[in-house]
């Protein structure tokens, strides 16, 4: 779906029988799992492609504080505003349920979880000091810190976690559906929290790392809805004004505070700058230090302006061309091999994303162990697409509708692309552009289209895109492409902890996506593109490509 919308080992046994290990990627990478929001962000409404980037400001940036004093250890400086120009303003403000990229980005910094995502994709404790888990992998203990306190000055124990969790767990939350696999939830004492699951299952542990499971006072898991996030992070909540500003300042007793991590920058204010040229103008001419969402036609701009820093990370989304498998011509594998050889994937992504992206031939994060590299997009070769025609019975090539949602430039710009290389073999791609809302009705729900585009959020853990898409019984499922092999793979995947045997099921299942020519052809990988003024250190983004991290940014001037 769209973009916006609702490290090493260290184990040892213990006596008890358990096993003592930190999250590291080695075992627990492959605990990652999809999160609603992540994956199908976008659901609640249409956008630009910028709405979910995780950039960042320009040179210049007003200075609204003191004078800045430099910390002992790192030379980073504490104090100062910044001043943020924002693509698309922030929605709900409840971490459980908001489904929002833009308001992901900023509860980031306020709210925390048990565990946390590294930049490695590793897993490892943050709430909690550490963890043990069963022999069986079904109880998972975790020894939570003490002395770490919320913004309300009230300590955090093992009572709020459990009451954030259970919150979760008996209401209707993006996460509700994963405590499906949990048998007990307990808090033996008060530092001490543990998960009973029914049978091994490693999306959940993914899951703990996301904003979904953010731990939050006991008093506020009661309520509905949370309108006044508290939380335990380095930044507190101060202000906002709805479609305007967001305001959020230093926490001056994070737990977590350091001479050389953090937090350093007094306060952040985010402005709602929706339109793309007024928010780059406004950058460029110094009115803010960090801005995200800069669209890809613009990046050469950002490059060649004095005194700015651009940077882009991995992964913000994955882009594909989706083939309904259950209608004509795509119910034929030839025919989607036929499309598939017909595409310069390259020129495609060139197309859209002015050198930006990254093409790719499998759903797994760049970089991660689950990527098979035997698998590469397949090259464009109308020889072999006219073998694969005749092997279909359609020598002559088709025609097919080709639905695009007309809100995000880039696909539409894709589009043009594939219908021109399509063309030359006969294969007639009738571009219909739609808006957000009818896609989500007809392409989505009703599954009443022949191909289309989209894209999946931040998959940073596999189980989103190799189950929750690819996957009869996944959450997001509705090319209808079904291949029993696949499924078996996928499903035993969920099972396992350790990364290596998990990693050998996924190159396997890629390998049959790619033979087999599944529903979803994988077009580009597409990054958070981030713009800073000079002045504005430290790095930019967060871990799972699309959220931003303020901790241990800072303000030289």
């Amino acid at each position: 779906m769209q973009e916006n919308g609702k490290g090493s080992d260290s184990s040892d046994s213990t006596g008890d029988g358990t096993r003592r290990s930190r999250f590291d990627r080695r075992t627990f990478l492959g605990a990652a799992a999809t999160t609603g929001a992540a994956a199908l962000a976008g659901c609640t409404g249409g956008g630009s492609d910028d709405s979910t980037t995780a950039d960042s400001g320009t040179s210049g940036g007003s200075d609204d504080t003191e004078s800045t004093e430099t910390t002992a250890a790192s030379g980073g400086k504490q104090g100062g505003t910044l001043q943020w120009g924002g693509a698309v303003p922030v929605q709900g403000l409840d971490p459980h349920i908001d489904t929002s990229a833009a308001s992901k980005r900023v509860l980031e910094n306020i709210y925390e979880e048990v565990v946390a995502l590294q930049d490695d994709y590793s897993i490892e404790p943050h709430l909690a000091e550490s963890m043990e888990q069963s022999d069986d992998n079904t109880l998972l203990t975790f020894n939570l810190r003490q002395g770490v306190t919320f913004h309300n000055g009230k300590e955090m124990t093992s009572e709020d976690v459990l009451a954030s969790y259970e919150r979760v767990q008996n209401g209707d939350y993006l996460a509700t559906g994963f405590f499906d696999y949990v048998e007990e939830l307990r808090a033996p004492d008060d530092y001490t929290f543990e998960v009973q699951l029914t049978e091994p299952f490693a999306p959940f542990l993914a899951k703990m790392a996301t904003a979904e499971l953010s731990v939050m006072p006991a008093e506020n898991a009661e309520k509905d809805m949370v309108e006044e996030p508290i939380g335990t992070g380095p930044y507190v909540f101060e202000s906002r004004e709805i479609e305007t500003s967001f305001t959020m300042s230093r926490n001056e007793d994070y737990w977590g505070a350091s001479d050389e991590d953090g937090p350093f920058i007094d306060t952040i204010v985010k402005s709602e700058v929706p339109d793309p040229s007024v928010r780059l103008q406004s950058f460029l001419a110094g009115e803010y230090d960090f801005v995200n969402g800069i669209a890809p036609k613009d990046v050469s701009r950002v490059e060649q302006a004095p005194d700015v820093r651009f940077e882009k990370q991995f992964p913000k989304s994955l882009v594909y061309l989706g083939l309904n498998c259950d209608v004509a011509p795509f119910d034929n594998k030839d025919a989607r091999l036929a499309l598939d050889y017909t595409i310069d994937k390259e020129k495609v992504a060139e197309a859209a994303l002015y050198g930006t992206g990254q093409t790719t031939a499998s759903p797994a994060t760049p970089g991660s162990p689950w990527v098979n590299p035997d698998i590469e997009p397949r090259p464009r070769d109308l020889d072999k697409a006219q073998e694969h025609l005749d092997a279909a019975g359609m020598s002559d090539g088709f025609t097919a509708t080709f639905k695009i949602p007309q809100s995000y430039p880039t696909q539409v710009q894709a589009a043009e692309v594939i219908a021109a290389d399509a063309a030359e073999i006969g294969i007639n791609l009738e571009i219909q552009q739609i808006t957000w809302s009818t896609w989500l009705s007809d392409v989505y729900s009703n599954r009443d289209f022949q191909a289309t585009t989209s894209s999946y959020l931040a998959l940073w853990y596999p189980d989103v895109s190799f189950y929750k898409f690819l996957h009869p019984n996944g959450a997001f499922f509705f090319t209808n492409w079904v291949n029993e092999d696949y499924n078996a793979l996928v499903e035993e995947a969920r099972t396992i902890y350790d990364e290596q045997e998990r990693a050998d099921l996924y190159h396997q299942a890629t390998e049959i996506l790619h033979e087999e020519r599944a529903g979803h052809l994988f077009l580009w990988w597409q990054p958070s593109l981030y713009g800073a003024a000079s002045q504005y250190k430290g790095d930019i983004g967060a871990p799972d490509g699309s959220t931003l991290q303020f901790g241990d940014n800072w303000l030289d001037r």
